[in-house]
């Protein structure tokens, strides 16, 4: 029995190792982890494993040598609690009618595992987080909350009510700051149009967290916005990899 268990055991063990290093794909259309199989054997050699292989054998089997955790792996191979995949490049996306993507790449199933260093897997077992009952709870006490509304105090429901206008008074107060930043925009265009425009807030929609929206103050064109400089700072990245490259060739 205890043989049985073990593939889940390792599983429930390594799943969110920071060894793996593991990367988000897209996998038969959903979201999934993968890792190379490298990566894992790292794992397996990891003081957290040996420490749980020392006291519980029966479950975490000893790692001694590479057929080890070969077996180890093939084990959770069978077990289907990982699979093989490619990582597909742009022209291999579009030969299998998949749309590529820069931040999640797309993975395809391989028939057969080879177990090679650089071999990526794909990890089918997803066990619920903490967080995952936390949301649920958090979901069953909000619908509940909701429905006994009528039930609540005077003074809680007095709350919620200055509460919601608080909320829409933001909202509101949002839109008026869109509004009058593009109008603002519109109007420099006739003063400023050779510097692209200016901005108030220029990355108020910018892909950012809450308190970068608002910051600068003011900016002119796009050079001021976040998807700007992140695109300056990817080239940068680029230019200096290419260019570390070329001299290891040298």
């Amino acid at each position: 029995m205890a043989t049985h268990e073990s593939p889940a055991a390792v599983a429930a063990l390594l799943r969110r190792h920071k060894l793996l290093k593991q990367r988000q794909g897209i996998f038969q259309s959903r979201n999934v982890d993968f890792f190379r199989y490298k990566r894992f054997v790292r794992a397996l050699n990891s003081p957290e494993y040996k420490t749980k292989s020392e006291k519980h054998p029966e479950k975490y089997p000893a790692i001694r040598n590479d057929e080890d955790a070969k077996r180890v792996f093939i084990s959770l191979i069978t077990a289907q609690l990982v699979v093989p995949c490619q990582k597909l490049h742009s022209a291999e996306c579009k030969e299998n009618g998949l749309r590529p993507n820069k931040d999640s790449p797309n993975l395809l199933l391989k028939d057969k595992a080879t177990l090679i260093p650089d071999e990526y897997y794909v990890w089918n077992y997803n066990p619920k987080t903490l967080m995952d009952y936390l949301l649920v709870v958090g979901i069953v006490v909000g619908i509940l909350a909701f429905v006994c509304y009528p039930l609540w105090p005077t003074s809680m429901r007095r709350g919620v009510y200055y509460l919601s206008l608080v909320l829409l008074a933001l909202i509101a107060a949002f839109f008026g700051v869109a509004i009058v930043r593009f109008v603002v925009y519109l109007i420099s265009l006739g003063f400023v149009s050779q510097k692209g425009g200016f901005w108030l807030f220029p990355n108020l929609f910018e892909d950012c967290g809450v308190v970068e929206s608002f910051k600068p103050l003011y900016g002119y064109g796009e050079t001021e916005c976040y998807s700007y400089q992140k695109r300056l700072r990817r080239r940068k990245r680029k230019q200096d990899k290419k260019a570390k490259d070329e001299a290891s060739e040298k």
